[in-house]
């Protein structure tokens, strides 16, 4: 069983890193090589400063994972959801997920949504096995590259 709270800024560069190398390893088969080339500059930007939202997994004192919640066209959203690469397939992610619905039901939400990679099948399964129920596919940028993706919807979040 992994420690999950919320994040601190001394988490802010773990955070960073796993992100990136969670990315870097997941990203590679569905983005061209040089938008991962640009991760590095991204992720500085992009945990400079902490967001609300953000909870962590632990392994002892070592970041685990991560799950960043936040609203997204008036929905509560699923914006990240990492796990170290090394440990993905250990229920981490699983454990992240009931924190952060648990927390959007403190809050007073009762849906939730995510967007995923179409390609990234494993993915798209654990979601679903979360209770999600996947949209249509449709096209986003991923690290400015257009990328195929499919919206995940809970319309009652687990628990509730």
């Amino acid at each position: 069983m992994h420690d999950i709270t919320p994040a601190t800024p001394d988490d802010l560069d773990a955070i960073r890193d796993l992100h990136t190398a969670s990315w870097a390893d997941a990203y590679a088969r569905f983005v061209p090589a040089e938008a991962l080339d640009r991760l590095d500059p991204e992720m500085a930007e992009r945990w400079a400063t902490l967001p609300e939202g953000v909870l962590c997994a632990r392994d002892g004192d070592r970041l685990a994972g991560f799950i960043r919640l936040k609203t997204r066209q008036g929905w509560p959203y699923i914006d990240n959801l990492h796990t170290r690469p090394d440990l993905r397939g250990q229920g981490i992610g699983a454990s992240l997920m009931r924190a952060g619905f648990a927390r959007l039901r403190a809050e007073g939400a009762g849906r939730a949504w995510l967007t995923v990679i179409d390609g990234n099948t494993a993915a798209r399964r654990f979601y679903v096995s979360q209770g999600g129920h996947e949209g249509a596919r449709m096209v986003e940028r991923v690290l400015g590259h257009p990328t195929a993706t499919r919206p995940v919807l809970w319309l009652r979040l687990p628990g509730q």
